[in-house]
């Protein structure tokens, strides 16, 4: 009878699994974004060129982030997003969730 038990209730156990797993890469996304967002943007208020911003960003960003950068006045706003699918099987079926992340910084005089 205990057979019948565990294979009854082992699928649930795995999709509980994918599940942890899956929260984990994406909350390790989110603070990536959030990463990426704050270096690019002390990069910015520095006086570097929109180039070497970008860069900065997508070294610390997942694969495949939007890099949004905005000079506006004295200050400086970047926003990195990145779709997190879900692994597995179940990933191309299920809509993947974005991960943000946004710094602002004064832009350094002299």
């Amino acid at each position: 009878m205990v057979t019948a038990e565990i294979a009854t209730a082992l699928p649930a156990l795995a999709l509980v699994l994918v599940a942890a797993v899956w929260t984990v890469v994406f909350a390790s996304a989110q603070l990536r974004c959030a990463d990426a967002a704050r270096e690019a943007a002390r990069a910015a208020a520095r006086g570097e060129t929109a180039a070497v911003v970008r860069q900065v960003a997508a070294e610390t960003a997942p694969d495949g982030a939007d890099i949004s950068v905005d000079r506006t006045g004295g200050r400086v706003v970047v926003e990195v997003s990145a779709a997190i699918a879900m692994p597995g099987p179940v990933g191309d079926s299920v809509p993947a969730p974005t991960a943000q992340g946004r710094a602002v910084a004064l832009t350094e005089i002299g």
